[in-house]
């Protein structure tokens, strides 16, 4: 009898391990390996901030994506990036944030093909499929303070629905996305076919596309990402009350870019007689 509770144990965690590779997870995280000209240069229009200073602050939420991604239920961490010759670049960003502690699972690295957006996720999705995972969550790298709880909701949603080829979505401001998650149902020609990414409007392509296609759409809590001045004013306001709050609920704490907003002296001034209008400022510049 004992015999037969262990092989009928044994083969329950065999069929355990089966079920398990089959439902492998990765955070997926699209972005441009940070070089002067070639990033947030947005953030340079009418503001105090510099090319450089926006290569900085592109690496700091870099590493701030990379480290909430790793406290997420996720199995591995993917980064789809270009371009090809900055892999030694991302490689020194991904060793920085394992070295400080803030790393702790397997990274893999997929280099984004195609030329234009839409191609270029669809690569990497394909490529992240053939590497045996099941359902992904894609991120940008510039929401730094984004809760990784809302990644395990999104996990587990995904989950819940597997077999349905559900979608995913994070709004954010604008009418575009700030997550998408996917299971390895969903082809990744699609993004090309439909031209989901295309025109910054990602919200209102994919609620268009799964009612066409009939999928099941999952909308989660709204986030704004970084990528103007007004932008990054919120987030040193979002940083400067983490920093004094007692508990905090819906955010990660971005522990690189509150470095690097400290390296560059940033802080915010307010325009006289304009009601809610800020500038960014460095300390010395006065």
């Amino acid at each position: 009898m004992d015999r037969e509770k262990t092989l009928n144990y044994t083969k329950n965690i065999n069929r355990l391990k089966i079920y398990t590779s089959k439902m492998d997870s990765a955070i997926l995280i699209f972005a441009k390996v940070p070089i002067s000209g070639k990033v947030k240069t947005r953030l340079t229009h009418n503001s105090c901030l510099t090319d450089s200073d926006c290569v900085k602050i592109a690496e700091a939420m870099l590493k701030d994506t990379i480290s909430l991604a790793s406290q997420t239920d996720t199995d591995k961490i993917q980064i789809g990036y270009y371009p090809e010759e900055q892999l030694h670049n991302l490689n020194e960003i991904i060793n920085c944030v394992r070295t400080q502690g803030f790393l702790n699972k397997p990274v893999e690295l997929l280099l984004q093909t195609g030329s234009n957006f839409d191609q270029r996720f669809g690569s990497v999705v394909q490529e992240s499929f053939k590497k045996t995972v099941s359902s992904f969550i894609g991120l940008g790298a510039d929401l730094p303070f984004l809760d990784y709880e809302i990644i395990n909701t999104a996990l587990n949603l995904l989950t819940q629905k597997k077999g349905e080829n559900p979608v995913v979505i994070g709004p954010s401001s604008g009418g575009g996305i700030y997550l998408v998650g996917l299971t390895n149902d969903f082809n990744p020609k699609w993004f090309s076919s439909y031209q989901l990414f295309r025109g910054g409007v990602e919200l209102s392509r994919f609620t268009n596309f799964c009612r066409k296609m009939e999928l099941p759409l999952i909308t989660l809590p709204p986030y704004g990402d970084i990528d103007l001045e007004e932008d990054f004013i919120s987030l040193i306001s979002y940083i400067t009350a983490l920093k004094n709050s007692e508990k905090t609920i819906g955010f990660y704490f971005p522990y690189y870019t509150d470095k690097i907003i400290e390296e560059l002296k940033l802080y915010i001034i307010e325009e006289q007689d304009q009601t809610r209008r800020r500038k960014l400022a460095k300390k010395g510049d006065d």
